[in-house]
C-alpha cells in the first residue's frame, strides 16, 4: 500500500494545509493520483513550476508564484497476497 499526502501552502499562512490523505494498492496508482492532483492544481492556481517526484525522491512540488503544493508518496505497508 502507498499513501498519497497532498499539502498546500498559501502565502498568508505559514503552515501548510492537508488537502488529501489516501491509500492506493500500488505505486503506479499513487503516481497516477499525483498526476491528477497536479492537473487540478494547475487548473485552480495556474503553473509557474512543477517538479515531479520519482521513486527515489517521491515528492512532487507545484508552485504558481504564491501558492505551493506538495504531494508525497510513501510506502505504508507491503501488499498481502
Amino acid at each position: 500500500m502507498y499513501g498519497v499526502i497532498y499539502l498546500i501552502q498559501f502565502p498568508e499562512n505559514q503552515n501548510p494545509e492537508m488537502q488529501l490523505l489516501a491509500l492506493y494498492p500500488t505505486y503506479e496508482e499513487a503516481e497516477q493520483r499525483t498526476k491528477e492532483i497536479v492537473e487540478e492544481f494547475i487548473d485552480e492556481y495556474d503553473e509557474e513550476f512543477v517538479e515531479y517526484g520519482t521513486a527515489d525522491n517521491p515528492v512532487t512540488v507545484m508552485y504558481n508564484g504564491e501558492v505551493t503544493g506538495y504531494v508525497f508518496i510513501e510506502k505504508v505497508s507491503n501488499p498481502t497476497s
